[in-house]
């Protein structure tokens, strides 16, 4: 009797496993025959945007701080002149207040 209760139960898995891979073999074939979903279009504009005006604004940081550095450069030179002048009348006042 084991033997018998055995093969009805290797018999009821072997059918079990066929029904399994018929029922796959069905999914498989429904999914093969559905129609290719179509791919949501890149939207370029956006993506370049999104590189270009990063780039757009360190640019302009480096315009901004080179200009800056030219604008420092003038006020020094303008202050230099403007210091040198005020000597000139200071000593010049001197030498009137000297005489």
């Amino acid at each position: 009797m084991p033997n018998h209760k055995k093969s009805l139960f290797i018999e009821a898995l072997f059918c079990y496993i066929v029904a399994l891979f018929k029922a796959m073999q069905f999914e498989f074939k429904s999914l093969m025959s559905q129609p290719p979903v179509e791919k949501k279009s890149i939207p370029w504009l956006l993506m370049s945007l999104g590189l270009l005006i990063p780039i757009f604004i360190v640019g302009m940081a480096f315009v901004a701080a080179k200009s800056d550095a030219q604008t420092k450069k003038k006020y020094d030179q303008q202050r230099a002149e403007m210091a040198k002048k005020f000597e000139q009348q200071k000593n010049a006042e001197q030498a009137t207040k000297a005489e």
